[in-house]
Order: structure tokens, then C-alpha cells, then sequence
């Protein structure tokens, strides 16, 4: 927010520097972002009279000219025809400093020294708009009344000094100028001085002319109409156009410049309308139909839809809702009659609507950061009466305000105490209502008890906590002081035990050579059709977004698998040939739909691989040494999972036979619907489960210093039965002597029984404190053989 300080003495005494005004308005709350004083932009350049023109001796074109400056006279040279003897011009001395940052210097021309350059308006950035005679091909002439020696940034009005402000969002009163001198009134204890916003009327009503229609409120809160008669379209007065191009805009016509002048003076956009060219002389606030067209005021078309706010007559767009005028409805040198707007409108309708288009203006940020009801009158009033005071045209009677309920004021009723309470000090409740009062708070004070409105402009204004945060920003936040809270205990700040397990699983995985990656967390709802789940398939049931990015993005996801494939998918279709991925993130799912309440946020764990020495196996081994590193016990079942391979994958169970994931080699239908014919490889496993079973504390004990034995064992058993069968009634049957067991063989073919396998099983056998014997072992073996008959697993004979 750029706020020149002459414009800010309209409405509050500014005695200080610039630079303390800037540490005042530090000091309660804004940021300065720079201090702008004009004066820097064009230096060393003073008015000179010329009062003599001679001949070039050595170049025709050229002409030395003898100037008096007051303080001395100096020849300069020019090669412009537009100079005459009596002439005061714009003088650059040596070592002046133009508008576009070009230094100037004193040199010979043709053996003649030129001590300077006459300026033409391009130099000094003055157009016609700003200055008579500026936009002449030539040097620029001043008027003839124009004192001698002085700065020229005197004389065009370049004097200024301008603050950049940084307003905080929730501070959107703030960004006009108005809403500027009311914070400089409150923080130097100077009064605020009320904008005049007296008009005269004519008796004919614009009422009997107009009519507004407001389709959805939710998109309008309120609309505001008047009519100005005997419009003349002519130039703004000299101080409009240099404050408007103190700020950074272009003067075009007084009826244009008023309303952008109003903009950065309340904050409130403005649109003038000319009324001959509004068919049905009615005005209506609706969305667009799909595909409806307007041409906007900067010349380009616009394809709109349903999603799109438009201002219309009868028959056509005339405006898109608080972003731009349509090019045939607006004022020109023809207008007569104008009606004039003054709206509010929903801030995510606006913004929608301007990123969907590509179409932004000075309103439609106003709007996105929030308009107020207040501003929303006071903009109106204020411009009619500019427009009343320079006699552009006739104030029509009559107002048109279209709003869905009456607008009231807020009230806070709070006890003093619970205001000093929030700011843990002791503010005297004399001083916090003054403050609240100098900040136009209307207060009431009963005993203790102070009834607060709220003024419609301060719409950040909710509670308590809010009031408090007015008082100390303008009491001083250098009255806070450290309070030492009593029965506190001061603790090591740090990560929990699970964020440090977390890292414990990441670190794991990078050291197995995996990438982490983040995705969004919502997905197409599309995606379980690419996943091949059933329709009535939980993970189905998915939080909606309403307002989404797109289709792609439109409800929140409820497994990490198809943002891993997806992933996978992108990096195959660049050129990636083998890779190793890791997600850790949220699922969403909700206990009913509609939702009642907040989702099931669950942390899951994602890995995915694809790549020539990738398979099912090298995937499986990298989890099983995340569950070794973590001391997790698990168990492996059948998957029944839709996108996984049917032979090729496996749920994970936890040590109660609860399921905690899966693992497996994804469908490759599954992979067709992402153009890719590789394999992929995939894990799920929920990390409250790895959390929850994590052993952090190990238990230990000594390495036996004795010889162990091993024996081999050749079983033969019905096809069907799983191999973990086998390996759990050995491990259960082999007393603490067995220290190990693995399967290292399975055989099907000749000279094995049809419908039966062989399993070769290594054991591994030691003792403590001794060494084992034959016989010792040997009854530990016919032990264990007496389990697995329960199975029908028998040895095998040679």
C-alpha cells in the first residue's frame, strides 16, 4: 500500500519526519516497507531562462544557448528547434540526475563547451496529463511565471514523500488512505478528519430509472447504485492525476480517475456504467451461462462459465463482477448519464474468477482481500462528492442498495480484567478505553464492565483476544514484560519417541537406496476404477473437496497406492529405468458420509521399486530389515488385494494375525491404465502399528563359546501346506537349543508322490555352556518330527 504523506494530511495533522511517522506505524503493527521521497528520482536539475541563442560555428544543427539560472549563467548546447530567447526551461546541471537514472555531464560539442542539457517531459516522466506542453517533441517550455533557480521537482510537483506499507491481511481497513490516517491519528494522539462527503442533488430519482437484481447474495452481499446526470468527461485537476501517479496509476478521464482515486482514498472499487448503453435500464448481478462471452475493457474476449460473477443488462454482460468493465458499456466521450456502482462481493468468487481467466485489477485485489459495508457506503458518497465539488455532473436523487438482511454492528461485552488477563499486565481501564476510542470503538463503561462496538470497517474484530491486541498495539508492546510462570518445569525441547522412530524407518530406507517423495493428498475419484476396486469397496467412501483444483484433485485420498504408482509412472515415462520410492503420509477416511465430524487421519508407510533387478522378493527383503531393525513380529497371508498380482503379492499380519498392509507386485491392467508396461512392485504398512510394536529396548545375551551343529532335514508334505506351517511347529518344537531354522529348498517333479512336496530345512543347533551330543540333538529332531506329523509332514526317504 503506497501512501503519499501529503495525501494523509487530508484527514490527520502530520507534525513528525517521515521517518518517525514510519517507526509509529512499526510500532503498531505495519511493516514499512520503504520510504519513497520523490525528490531522489530527479536531482540537480533547476529552471534557467534563455536569454541568448547563437550560432554553432562548427555544426549547423547545433545551437549554444546562454541560460541564466539566477545564480549564474552557463551555455548549453541543444539540437532542439523549439527553444526561443525568453524561453524558461528544465536545466540539468553537470552532474544532474535525469528520471531514468541517467547522470549528465559537463563535455565539449564541437569545440564548444556545454555545461548542461535542457530537458524535454520525457526526461523528467511527464506526459501531457501532467504537464502542459510535456508531450511536445522538443525541449520541455515552463510557464512563463516560473521562478529562476528553482528545483524543478518544485515546480512539477514531484515533491512528495511516499510510505510503502506492508498491511497484513486480516488488516484489509487498512489498505486505503483513509483507513492509514486513522491509525497515525490513533498511535500520535491527533484527530481524525473526516472526508467530505457532501453532495448536492437533483429531484429526478434514479430509482425511476434503474433497477437492480440480485440473483445470489452469497456471491453479492450488497449492491449499491446512484445516477450522475450532465456528465462532462474532461481532465482531472492537477492534484488527482499527481496523486494517482504517486501510486503508481495512469490518469485517463476525470469520471475514470474518480473512481480510482476512491479506490486508494476508502479502499471501496468503484465501476461507472453509462447508463444509455445499459439495456432495459436494468442492472443484474448473476453468473455466467456456459460459454457466455464479454470483451473486457483492456480490448481481449472471455469465454465464462457458471463459475463466473457478472454484472448484466437485459440482455448481456456489461462487467465481470469486481474485476473489470465490459468494453462497449463503458464511459466515454459521449456519456451523458452515468450510473455509478458500489458493491461487495464474496472475495473467493472474485479471486476464482480472476485466476481462471488470467484477469486482474486494482479491484479485483481490493475485493480478495476483503471490502467492508462502511467503505462500501463512504467510497459511493465520497466520489459524488468530488464529482458535485468540480462540477462534472448532477447528483441524482435517490440511492439503490440491494443487500440480503440489515447490517449492524458488532458488541463485545467483557470485564477490563479479561483484556489485562489476555496481555498478562495491568493496564488501567481509563487507558484501555481511551485507546479503544481513539480507535473509533464506541465503548461503555459500567463500573468494570465495558460494552465495545465494533465499527463496521473493522471486520478482523471478534473477541477478546482481539481487543487486547488493539490496546498493546497502541499502548506499546514495549510495556510487555517476561513473566515467570509459577509450578512450570523446564524441558529439553526435542523429538518425540515416535517422530525419532519415524526417522529411524527413513534413515533404513535410504540406506536400501529409496527417494522420498510427496504428493498431494487428494486424487481423482477415478482412480479406484484405475485401481480395479469394487464399487462397494471401502476405500470408495471419500471426502468430496468443494472447492477443488480439478476433477484430478477433487477428494481426499484413502490409500497412498495410486499416488506411488502414479509417481512410479512418471518417472518410467522420463526416462527413469529403475528406481526405489518411500511415502510417508495421511489417509482420510471418514466414519460416515456426510461427514459428522473430523476423518480417520492414519500415517501409512509407501514404498514402491520397479527396475530390471527389482522383483517381489527384493522389495519383501527390504521390509523384512525395517521389521528386524524394529523388532516388529509379522506374518504373511494370502492377498486378496484387486490391484495386486494374484500370485504375486501377500498381506502383512501382525502378532495377533491382525492385518498391518501388504505387499506385492502390482496388476498389470493396473499398469496399462497408466501407459506403462514395466513391472511395479509395492508396500503399504500402517505406521501406528510400526510405532506402537517397535521394541526400543532390547534384551541381550551372551555369545556361547561352544561348537554348534547343524542338520539337514529333507520333509515331505501335501502341496498346499505353507512352508511358515513348518517353520513354526519347528521353531516351537525345537527347545532353547535350536538356535536357528531356514528353508533352503522346494522340490516338486520325479520321484516325488503326486499332489505332495519337498521342503529341505536347515537346523541349527547350540548350547550355552557346553557342547551338544548326538543324542541330544537326535531327541530334539524326533521332537520336532512328532509336531509336524500333525500336518502330514513326514521325513522323506532316500
Amino acid at each position: 500500500m503506497k501512501a503519499p504523506i501529503s495525501w494523509l494530511k487530508d484527514f490527520v495533522d502530520i507534525e513528525i519526519s517521515p521517518q518517525e511517522l514510519a517507526d509509529k506505524l512499526v510500532s503498531c503493527g505495519f511493516e514499512i516497507e520503504e520510504i519513497i521521497y520523490q525528490k531522489d528520482k530527479i536531482k540537480n536539475v533547476v529552471t534557467g531562462k534563455i536569454i541568448n541563442i547563437n550560432k554553432h560555428p562548427n555544426a549547423d544543427k547545433l545551437l549554444p544557448c546562454e541560460i541564466d539560472t539566477a545564480k549564474e549563467k552557463i551555455t548549453v548546447i541543444t539540437a532542439a528547434q523549439n527553444v526561443k530567447v525568453g524561453d524558461i526551461v528544465p536545466l540539468a546541471l553537470d552532474g544532474a540526475q535525469l528520471a531514468n537514472g541517467k547522470k549528465i555531464k559537463a563535455g565539449e560539442l564541437r569545440g564548444i563547451l556545454s555545461q548542461g542539457m535542457m530537458c524535454s517531459g520525457e526526461d523528467l516522466d511527464l506526459t501531457e496529463n501532467d504537464y502542459a506542453g510535456a508531450g511536445v517533441y522538443g525541449i520541455l517550455i515552463l510557464h512563463k511565471d516560473t521562478p529562476l533557480g528553482a528545483d524543478i521537482n518544485d515546480i512539477i510537483g514531484n515533491d512528495d514523500v511516499i510510505l510503502d506499507i506492508s498491511v497484513t491481511t486480516n488488516r484489509q481497513d487498512c489498505n486505503s488512505i483513509i483507513g492509514i490516517a486513522r491509525e497515525i491519528a490513533a498511535v500520535t494522539d491527533k484527530k481524525f478528519i473526516a472526508p467530505d462527503l457532501s453532495f448536492n442533488k437533483v429531484a429526478e430519482s434514479v430509482c425511476d430509472k434503474l433497477s437492480v437484481e440480485v440473483a445470489d447474495y452469497n456471491l453479492c452481499h450488497r449492491y449499491m447504485a446512484m445516477g450522475i446526470k450532465d456528465v462532462i468527461i474532461e481532465q482531472s485537476p492537477q492534484i488527482i492525476k499527481k496523486r494517482l501517479k504517486a501510486v503508481g496509476i495512469r490518469p485517463i478521464n476525470n469520471i475514470v480517475d474518480v473512481t480510482n482515486y476512491v479506490l486508494i482514498e476508502t479502499g471501496q472499487p468503484l465501476h461507472a456504467f453509462d447508463f444509455d448503453l445499459l439495456e432495459g435500464g436494468k442492472i443484474i448481478v448473476r453468473t455466467a451461462e456456459q460459454g457466455e462471452k464479454i470483451t473486457a475493457l483492456d480490448g481481449k474476449e472471455y469465454a465464462l462459465d457458471k463459475d463466473n460473477l457478472l454484472i448484466c443488462d437485459i440482455n448481456k454482460p456489461v462487467a465481470v463482477a469486481g474485476i473489470m468493465g465490459g468494453e462497449f458499456s463503458s464511459v466515454n466521450q459521449k456519456t451523458k448519464t452515468i450510473a455509478l456502482e458500489s458493491a461487495n462481493f464474496a472475495r473467493d468468487s472474485v479471486r476464482r474468477t480472476s485466476r481462471k481467466l488470467n484477469l486482474r485489477s486494482d479491484s479485483s485485489q481490493r475485493f480478495e482481500k476483503g471490502v467492508d459495508f462502511y467503505s462500501q457506503e463512504l467510497g459511493l458518497y465520497r466520489a459524488l462528492s468530488i464529482i458535485d465539488k468540480y462540477g462534472w455532473g448532477k447528483i441524482m436523487d435517490g440511492v439503490i442498495d440491494k443487500k440480503q438482511a440489515e447490517i449492524s454492528n458488532k458488541e463485545i461485552v467483557c470485564d477490563y480484567s479479561e483484556i489485562n488477563k489476555v496481555l498478562g499486565i495491568s493496564v488501567d481501564k481509563d487507558i484501555i478505553v481511551d485507546i479503544l476510542r481513539k480507535l473509533n470503538f464506541s465503548v461503555n463503561l459500567d463500573g468494570n464492565k465495558l460494552t465495545v462496538t465494533i465499527p463496521l470497517y473493522r471486520i478482523d474484530v471478534d473477541g477478546i483476544n482481539d481487543l487486547a491486541e488493539e490496546v498493546i498495539r497502541i499502548y506499546g508492546y514495549k510495556h510487555l514484560v517476561p513473566t515467570l510462570l509459577i509450578n512450570t518445569q523446564m524441558v529439553r525441547g526435542g523429538k518425540s519417541a515416535a517422530q525419532k522412530l519415524t526417522d529411524k524407518i527413513k534413515a533404513a530406507l535410504i540406506a536400501h537406496g529409496f527417494y522420498e517423495t510427496i504428493s498431494y493428498s487428494f486424487i481423482s475419484p477415478k482412480a479406484f476404477d484405475a485401481l480395479r476396486l469394487p464399487n462397494d469397496h471401502a476405500l470408495r467412501k471419500t471426502i468430496k473437496l468443494r472447492n477443488p483444483l480439478g476433477e484430478d484433485y477433487s477428494v481426499m485420498r484413502t490409500t497412498l497406492c495410486y499416488s506411488m504408482i502414479k509417481t512410479m509412472a512418471s518417472n518410467i515415462t522420463r526416462g527413469n529405468k529403475q528406481a526405489r520410492f518411500f511415502e510417508f503420509a495421511k489417509t482420510y477416511l471418514p466414519d460416515s458420509l456426510p461427514l459428522s465430524g473430523l476423518p480417520v487421519e492414519e500415517y501409512y508407510l509407501c514404498t514402491g521399486v520397479y527396475g530390471d533387478n527389482e522383483d517381489f522378493y527384493t522389495l519383501k527383503n527390504v521390509w523384512e530389515d525395517i521389521f528386524d531393525t524394529l523388532g516388529i513380529e509379522r506374518d504373511y497371508a494370502l492377498s486378496d488385494i484387486s490391484y495386486l498380482h494374484p500370485g504375486r503379492g501377500a498381506a502383512i499380519l501382525g502378532k495377533n494375525g491382525e492385518k498391518i498392509g501388504y505387499i506385492g507386485e502390482v496388476l498389470p491392467d493396473v499398469c496399462k491404465e497408466f501407459d506403462i508396461d514395466k513391472r511395479l512392485y509395492v508396500a503399504e504398512i500402517s505406521h501406528k502399528y510400526l510405532i506402537d510394536n517397535a521394541k526400543v529396548v532390547y534384551g541381550y545375551k551372551p555369545i556361547s563359546r561352544y561348537q554348534g551343529c547343524e542338520r539337514d532335514l529333507a520333509l515331505l508334505m501335501p502341496k498346499e501346506t505353507p512352508v511358515k506351517d513348518v517353520l513354526n511347529i519347528i521353531r516351537a518344537n525345537g527347545t532353547d537349543l535350536l538356535e536357528d531354522c531356514e528353508v533352503f529348498d522346494v522340490y516338486e517333479g520325479s520321484r516325488i508322490p503326486t499332489g505332495l512336496k519337498s521342503v529341505a530345512v536347515n537346523l541349527s543347533f547350540r548350547h550355552l555352556s557346553r557342547t551338544l551330543t548326538d543324542e541330544e540333538i537326535n531327541l530334539v529332531i524326533d521332537n520336532i518330527l512328532k509336531g509336524l506329523a500333525a500336518i502330514n509332514a513326514h521325513l522323506r526317504q532316500a
